[in-house]
């Protein structure tokens, strides 16, 4: 059975309720830091399952013992009251990311 994920990049990556091939999604993503792969890939999973969630992603590898996630959606809303939700589990180090402000430092 599959567990809905693809492998793109080096990241493991499943679409959300919301995605659309070619659709556009808020440019803010919350960005997660776990050690336990499990729980963040399970954090990704509920997230992935909301109707605003466009797509997630996570690493499999490890970098230095810290396993990287993403969550794109389609509100800036959204992203704001989930940061603020997952910024006080003690499992996660959660943060988030403006796409559209980093682009020029990219």
């Amino acid at each position: 059975m599959s567990d809905g994920y693809y492998e793109e990049n080096g990241f493991r990556c499943k679409n959300g309720r919301a995605y659309v091939e070619g659709g556009a999604h808020c440019n803010k993503k919350l960005c997660f830091t776990a050690t336990d792969v499990a729980y963040l890939v399970s954090v990704l999973d509920d997230l992935a399952a909301r109707e605003d969630a466009f797509w997630v992603k996570y690493q499999p590898v490890p970098r230095d013992g810290m396993h990287l996630g993403r969550a794109f959606f389609t509100s800036p809303t959204t992203v704001g009251q989930l940061w603020s939700k997952y910024k006080k589990d003690g499992k996660l180090l959660c943060s988030v990311q403006d796409d559209d402000f980093v682009a020029p430092y990219r």
